[in-house]
């Protein structure tokens, strides 16, 4: 299929055996550590009422949170790793309009379980899978936003028999800022065009930075300085790109250097759109994704 370029908006390791359990984390180091269960915690049952429903589900030794809501075609949503499902409410809520719309937060991230060590995206990606696996879902439609658009991406090059499509909104991976501190000066410099985002998303982010310091250290390295070219070279499924026009953080740019990489893919710009659109424009972002769902790839 050939390459579509449609504007929106006013222009137009995880291995080992899988169970879901719906009570508290329990390590199976042996070691006897004893940690919080995710689910109470106040927050996150005043969150999980207001996502849908919500569970832990083990994956090999870790836990993962997933919430759930809205009926229909399957499409699972990997909030970035510095943030939190949580954050992504109104596109949950937009998006649940039309499908089956299942939020899994990764571990060491949000109210997933923490890690041991960093992971590489390649492992977050194995995990993805064997999630994918555990919740009995198959032909699903992945949506990675920002950090975890690189995760989706890596799924989509590895384990393609999981998907039906994969949806990258302002993905990192190309054109990298190759500093932190590039990073950050360009989300800061993007804040004041995304209030509600920062508004939802900063609490989150103080929570990993606490809670999951090691592994979001290494996210931010990682958002910096991946380059998954070889990556998108190898996907074959079908892929819509949503991308903000003004995101600041990863430019545009970016998005047509994906684009030449996967030949089934669709571009959609949203005109008014910021690195965080996803979470500023539900509603545009929504349409986007159904559109994409019933197979027009994003086009009208």
């Amino acid at each position: 299929m050939g390459k579509r370029v449609r504007r929106s908006g006013t222009t137009g390791s995880c291995a080992g055996r899988s169970l879901l359990v719906a009570g508290s984390y329990v390590p199976r180091s042996g070691r006897g550590e004893k940690i919080l269960p995710i689910s109470a915690r106040p927050a996150a049952r005043r969150a999980a009422r207001a996502e849908g429903r919500g569970r832990e589900i083990w994956v090999g030794d870790e836990i993962l949170y997933v919430t759930e809501t809205g009926t229909g075609k399957p499409a699972v949503l990997l909030p970035s790793m510095l943030i939190d499902g949580a954050t992504y409410r109104p596109a949950v809520e937009a998006m649940a309009r039309h499908a089956r719309v299942l939020v899994v937060e990764l571990p060491g991230s949000g109210r997933a379980s923490p890690l041991r060590a960093p992971w590489t995206l390649e492992r977050y990606a194995r995990c993805v899978a064997e999630a994918l696996r555990a919740l009995r879902l198959e032909r699903v439609t992945l949506i990675g936003h920002s950090l975890s658009g690189a995760v989706a991406l890596v799924v989509a090059a590895l384990y393609p028999e999981r998907l039906s499509g994969v949806v990258l909104v302002d993905s990192i991976g190309f054109n990298p800022p190759r500093s932190v501190l590039s990073l950050v000066l360009a989300r800061a410099a993007e804040a004041a065009l995304a209030p509600r985002f920062i508004a939802r998303g900063t609490p989150a982010l103080l929570h990993n930075l606490l809670f999951h310091t090691r592994s979001a250290l290494s996210l931010l390295r990682i958002a910096a300085t991946a380059d998954l070219s070889g990556h998108a070279a190898r996907v074959r499924v079908r892929t819509l790109l949503a991308w903000g026009a003004r995101d600041l953080t990863v430019p545009i740019g970016s998005a047509l250097a994906i684009q030449r990489l996967i030949p089934d893919s669709t571009l959609v710009v949203s005109s008014k759109g910021n690195h965080d659109w996803i979470v500023e424009r539900p509603a545009e972002f929504a349409d986007a994704v159904a559109r994409f769902m019933a197979g027009s790839g994003g086009a009208a």
